[in-house]
């Protein structure tokens, strides 16, 4: 079933049914509580009747329905009485003018009234027959009758306004659901063409502009949001591979070009061994190269499980481990760390980071390497600077890149520092360099505490 139909049945068709069977629930109350009304007026009436029907001198039966001082208004319209002898003959009847039975025999002669509707003269009438006796004991019957014609009226008229707002809710629900339909099948048909241009791999392309303000548009930014990082990260995912492809061609085509001039004539084994020595650098790049990226395909797509623990240990690790290289440098450690500071992180991959930041400060330091531990209120932060000379302004996004060096000649394979933004950005955090030219650099990087 189509999505518009299914709003139209749901939204249109449904409630008008359920209104129209409201309108006659109501209807048939209504036509109960006026049978009610009318059934309550007559025993009324009639209990005043059978106290009065015997009270002359003579015993004399007689009737007082016509003889009310009270106006028209608020008697029971069109309410005829009439009493009956003990041999059904009639005794007695009000209006004068009124139509009633010549002769009226009842079965039964207890006290209990008999309402029940009937048929008389061509009107449909509300009869009520009780059985009254005389002072000398003997059984009369009491017949009080009223026309239904006023409560058919009623009931006609509510059911012409009932039927006639039914039809104006039911034709306004229809246009509005109709209109409502065909504006949202739109909408949902417009964002299932942009994904299944997503699904034929379209990834240029937006959903249409929605200013609606409901959850549809939510939807529709957030498929936006999310075909704008497919776009990015397919556009990442090939330029990484075509980074890759261009730094393993370099180390294998200064291979091949050694291997093949090696090879043009007889080489001595001193000259041997340094085109094996050339080689096995080359190869040894290649080895280093490959670890990298299957770092960075790790940390990708990698379940982490984060758990708190002791940030301050495991950098303290980290600086241990790089001390060695440090000192054969001539680069002084400077540490600024608290005893202790828990946080939730992954322990490897924060080990990760602070290796390659580690590694590229002592690298490019010149006599020291600050690195420091700040606690915030909802964070902490990881400094290390070194005194190196620094990165262009320029360059300060650029070198969190795969495979970007600033210096095209320098070492290192270009991919320490996208490790770095990975692993951050996987916690819930962010790094940046902060850095002037010839004036050193500064890493910073920001985690959540909780």
């Amino acid at each position: 079933m189509k999505l518009s139909t299914r709003l139209w049945l749901y939204g249109a068709l449904v409630p008008s049914v359920l209104l129209i069977a409201a309108f006659v629930l109501v209807g048939v109350l209504l036509d109960r509580e006026l049978r009610v009304s009318v059934d309550r007026a007559l025993l009324a009436q009639a209990a005043v009747e059978s106290v009065s029907l015997f009270d002359r001198l003579d015993h004399a039966p007689h009737l007082h329905l016509d003889r009310s001082p009270l106006p028209d208004s608020v008697r029971l319209t069109s309410a005829t009485g009439a009493l009956y002898g003990p041999d059904g003959a009639l005794l007695a009847h009000e209006p004068e003018s009124a139509a009633v039975p010549p002769t009226l025999r009842w079965s039964s002669q207890d006290a209990q009234p008999h309402l029940h509707t009937t048929e008389f003269r061509a009107q449909t009438v509300r009869e009520l027959l009780i059985a009254v006796r005389a002072p000398d004991g003997r059984p009369h019957m009491l017949r009080l009758a009223a026309s239904l014609q006023h409560n058919q009226q009623t009931l006609l008229a509510y059911i012409k306004a009932a039927s006639l707002t039914a039809f104006l809710i039911a034709f306004g629900l229809f246009a509005l659901q109709l209109r409502h339909a065909r504006a949202l099948h739109g909408r949902v048909m417009r964002l299932h063409a942009h994904m299944q241009r997503l699904r034929a791999g379209e990834l240029t392309s937006v959903p249409p502009p929605d200013d609606q303000g409901d959850v549809l548009m939510e939807l529709r930014d957030a498929i936006a949001e999310a075909t704008e990082r497919l776009r990015v990260a397919r556009d990442e995912k090939e330029r990484l591979f075509a980074d890759a492809a261009h730094e393993l061609r370099t180390p294998l085509a200064a291979m091949r070009t050694d291997i093949d001039v090696t090879l043009r004539r007889e080489r001595s084994p001193t000259e041997l061994r340094e085109t094996l020595g050339r080689t096995r650098g080359e190869v040894d790049r290649l080895a280093a190269l490959a670890s990298r990226l299957l770092d960075l395909a790790a940390i990708r797509q990698a379940k982490w499980l984060m758990a708190p623990q002791d940030v301050v240990a495991i950098i303290g690790d980290a600086v241990d481990a790089i001390a060695a290289t440090a000192g054969e440098k001539g680069v002084k450690l400077e540490l600024d760390l608290p005893q202790r500071l828990i946080a939730p992180v992954e322990g490897a991959a924060l080990r990760q980071v602070v290796d390659n930041l580690l590694a590229n400060a002592v690298r490019f330091a010149q006599h020291h390497v600050a690195i420091a531990v700040v606690r915030q209120a909802d964070a902490w932060q990881l400094r290390i600077a070194d005194d190196g000379p620094g990165v262009p302004a320029d360059q300060l996004e650029a070198i969190f890149e795969p495979f970007h060096r600033p210096n095209k000649s320098g070492v290192g394979s270009g991919l320490g520092l996208a490790i770095v933004r990975d692993v951050v950005q996987r916690h819930g955090g962010q790094v940046r360099a902060v850095s002037q030219s010839g004036q050193g650099a500064q890493f910073v990087v920001t985690l959540p505490l909780g």
